[in-house]
């Protein structure tokens, strides 16, 4: 009778397939690696059986072990196939939508291409999957519980496993929630999901709720060393000061909701990732994403199919990036390559940047580019944030808002022009800027000098125009840098500001595209990895012969060929002219 208490416990933990480097080799493409086993039974131990048994088959170093938690698809499964093919040990936990039919879980439809196998496997990485849906984690402890976790909070321990292993990182994101209650409710009836609102709740809101669970148990097991591992992507202006604007510091979340709805204890939810991973996290802001996972079917390059002018998604166009320290939030008008994400997060995870601090907030960005970049990118773009919150460069850095490297500026002064000229007034022109009506906004720009430019802010004082600030933007021969100045010194404006002025995060954010655009219109040169020497030119010694001189030599006449100079080999010295009757020789050879 206790099977019946919760029927979606009956799916409280999928397990999936463990992808190894001496099976990877043995699967087809495209091949669907969410393969359940026989259904767990509640209470018989047959789930943490065959999870014990799955992470025996995978044999890697904690240092390389990485757990993803987030819903089917999205930057989850782009980070959890990254990091395996680097090389990594990845378990990767997939939080559904409650299911209304069993095996009606997004993730069996992921599939992998031939290609990325090879490549995991070529690597030594692995990957195991599994997963619950999110009223089964968020389901009261039942009677043949241990009276403090419920069936699927205990599975995740169990396949976790015991003993001394730990996890190198914990990875978690919220994307693809929204896209999985839309495949949910595909699979329901209009009854069912007028039902579940009105009961269940919002799907968007219990999968997020269930992340932060699943992040809370997999913490608390104390496998988890090091603030830098715990890594969190949310959207700019997300849970800022750890939920509490959004909750108003309820630390519970719904569990008051869904004490009502289950019945008996509450489960009690944190309030934001930073507080389910316990704090110390690094955080990676986006904006406007765009992109998808290997397993979508807009993965594809091409929009439409293969045609005589094809489209190419912006996801293969949009591959530069940027990673700045986030202000006030993060801006949530710019563009984020969900390719890049997911590779930001596993090489973080796997260690391979380092980060300047255990708690960071950065912000990514996405810029016209179809080169992905490379580990020294990566690597550029986290020392940059480095030098920039370091404590000898915090006091210097402190208003610095960007920075672009080159490998060369042809001349300062024309880049510098154009920026001031063509660059700025269309941006100040646009309607995020131009539509501030209250406080100060940025009016226009100006060349100071040959190598600067200063943007000014103005906000009217008494029916008066005063300059309440500036950025400025130094170019030299290695790039450019903007930062923040103060205003006019005689009307109380002279100190710098410690909060961003007004629009100050969308010009940072053109600012970077203008980076671009003067790599593109011949301004700047493209920098080169800091890493790559060029090999010396390797001295070839050409050895030169001089061919043997040319005879010519006189064509054999033709056999049988009659008399006369033609037989002899010789040409007409003169063009023959047109119409003449020529003679007939005499069979003598002379003339009768």
């Amino acid at each position: 009778m206790a099977q019946r208490r919760h029927p979606s416990s009956a799916r409280a933990i999928l397990l999936g397939l463990a992808i190894t480097a001496a099976t990877v080799g043995a699967f087809a493409s495209p091949l669907p690696l969410f393969a359940p086993l026989s259904p767990p039974r509640v209470g018989t131990g047959r789930s943490r059986n065959a999870a014990a048994a799955a992470l025996a088959s995978s044999s890697s170093s904690s240092g390389n072990d990485v757990v993803v938690i987030s819903p089917p698809g999205g930057i989850g499964e782009i980070a959890s196939v990254e990091a395996a093919r680097l090389g990594g040990s990845v378990r990767w936990f997939v939080v559904s939508a409650p299911a209304t039919a069993p095996g009606s879980s997004a993730a069996n439809d992921f599939k992998l291409t031939a290609e990325t196998l090879d490549a995991i496997s070529r690597a030594g990485g692995s990957m195991e999957l599994a997963g619950a849906d999110a009223a089964s984690l968020l389901s009261p402890p039942g009677e043949e519980d241990d009276g403090r976790k419920n069936t699927a909070l205990a599975a995740i321990a169990s396949w976790l496993g015991t003993g001394s292993s730990s996890v190198g990182a914990v990875i978690c994101t919220y994307d693809g929630a929204v896209e999985e209650r839309a495949r949910a409710d595909r699979t329901r009836s209009a009854e069912e999901i007028a039902e579940g609102i009105g009961t269940r709740g919002d799907d968007v809101e219990l999968i997020r709720d269930g992340i932060r669970v699943a992040a809370r148990e997999i913490v608390d097991a104390g496998r988890v060393t090091g603030g830098k591992k715990r890594i969190a992507l949310l959207a700019a202006g997300e849970e800022i000061d750890n939920g509490t604007e959004e909750d108003g510091g309820d630390n519970k979340g719904g569990g008051g909701f869904l004490s009502g709805l289950f019945g008996g204890n509450e489960v009690e939810i944190p309030g934001s990732l930073d507080e389910a991973l316990g704090g110390a996290t690094t955080v990676i802001r986006y904006g406007e994403l765009f992109g998808a996972a290997e397993s979508s079917p807009e993965s594809s390059p091409f929009m439409g199919g293969p045609r005589r002018d094809p489209t190419v998604r912006e996801m293969y166009t949009q591959r530069s990036v940027r990673i700045d320290p986030t202000v006030a939030g993060g801006d949530a008008t710019a563009k984020s390559n969900r390719l890049a994400l997911g590779e930001a997060a596993s090489r973080l995870g796997l260690g391979r940047v380092d980060t300047p601090a255990e708690k960071m907030d950065v912000s990514l960005s996405s810029f016209a580019g179809t080169d992905a970049p490379t580990e020294e990118d990566w690597n550029a773009q986290f020392a940059r944030i480095a030098e920039m919150t370091s404590g000898s460069n915090a006091a210097s850095s402190a208003y610095r808002l960007y920075s672009a490297e080159f490998s060369g500026v042809p001349s300062t002064k024309r880049l510098a022009e154009w920026i001031a000229t063509k660059w700025a007034p269309a941006i100040l022109r646009s309607y995020d800027i131009a539509g501030t009506r209250v406080g100060a906004r940025p009016v226009y720009a100006v060349r100071t000098d040959d190598d600067t430019v200063e943007i000014v802010w103005q906000e009217l004082v008494n029916f008066e125009s005063v300059t309440s600030g500036r950025m400025i933007i130094e170019i030299d021969e290695g790039g450019l840098v903007a930062s923040r100045g103060g205003g006019d010194s005689g009307r109380g404006f002279g100190a710098v500001s410690n909060v961003p002025l007004p629009g100050e995060d969308i010009l940072v954010r053109r600012l970077a595209d203008a980076a671009s655009q003067a790599v593109e219109k011949g301004l700047a040169m493209k920098p080169q990895a800091a890493n790559k020497k060029e090999e010396p030119a390797k001295v070839v010694t050409n050895i030169v012969s001089t061919p043997p001189p040319v005879v010519a030599k006189a064509a054999a006449p033709a056999e049988a060929a009659g008399p006369g100079p033609r037989s002899a080999g010789a040409r007409r010295s003169a063009e023959r002219s047109r119409g003449g009757r020529r003679r007939k020789p005499s069979s003598g050879g002379g003339e009768s």
